[in-house]
């Protein structure tokens, strides 16, 4: 069928209108859509904001955990280094049954000390475990590739003294009652080149003394100490004795 120019150029135009009406349709349909979708939607709820805003502290009102105590002891506080002033830990008191027969003069000794001093109760001064201390300890220092040590009589006057001291008063120090220190006591004796003292108290025997002192790593380091050269002891037994004592000397 033959057809006008006319007619032809028509009907295409009237087709893309009526297409573009119908986009122009759907455009205005969708955007009605999404402003009333944006209408309709809640805000962001209020405890979402602190949440994701919050960078402050709890109050005071917030219950907090207490921390957990740490499962790891605590350090223990540093030793204090007493290897000129060394303190043996009190035993048991126990007297001996030591005799005027068993005391004798330990080697050095300045002649005419007392071996016993009698009172209420009876205080003894034992030159005999005095001497089996010196023994031991020189066996020790042998054994360590130390030189002996020579008995000094001043150094076991001095010892003695503080021996019968401690025995009078009751006081395990090395500290004398007036406040002398072992340095003192040496002095007063006549030796001024002291270097150490040792002290136990409780000890039966010369050997359980020693072993004793070779037990602590300080009474132990002036047993062996291979820089001194002179030793004097003192042994008392009395109430919450024996009381025991070592000076020992650099020259």
């Amino acid at each position: 069928m033959w057809q006008t120019p006319h007619t032809r150029h028509t009907q295409p135009s009237s087709r893309r209108r009526n297409l573009l009406g119908l986009l122009g349709c759907l455009l205005a349909v969708l955007f009605a859509g999404v402003l009333i979708g944006r209408l309709s939607v809640s805000p962001l709820d209020a405890s979402d904001q602190i949440y994701l805003n919050n960078t402050a502290p709890p109050s005071a009102s917030t219950p907090v955990a207490s921390p957990t105590p740490s499962a790891s002891p605590s350090a223990k506080r540093p030793r204090a280094h007493v290897e000129s002033r060394a303190r043996r830990t009190a035993k048991p008191p126990a007297k001996p049954s030591t005799t005027a027969s068993k005391l004798t003069e330990v080697p050095g000794e300045l002649p005419g000390d007392p071996t016993q001093v009698l009172g209420s109760p009876l205080i003894e001064v034992s030159s005999s475990m005095a001497t089996q201390v010196v023994t031991l300890t020189n066996a020790a220092r042998a054994r360590k590739g130390c030189r002996p040590l020579r008995v000094d009589r001043r150094l076991t006057s001095s010892a003695r003294a503080h021996s019968l001291e401690m025995a009078r008063s009751g006081v395990f120090s090395h500290d004398s009652p007036d406040g002398a220190s072992p340095w003192n006591r040496m002095e007063r004796a006549g030796y001024r080149d002291g270097a150490a003292e040792n002290i136990g108290r409780g000890y039966v025997s010369a050997r359980e003394a020693v072993s004793g002192w070779m037990a602590s790593p300080e009474h132990r380091r002036n047993l062996l100490h291979c820089g001194y050269r002179a030793i004097g002891v003192g042994v008392v037994a009395g109430p919450g004795g024996p009381w025991w004592t070592q000076d020992f000397g650099f020259s």
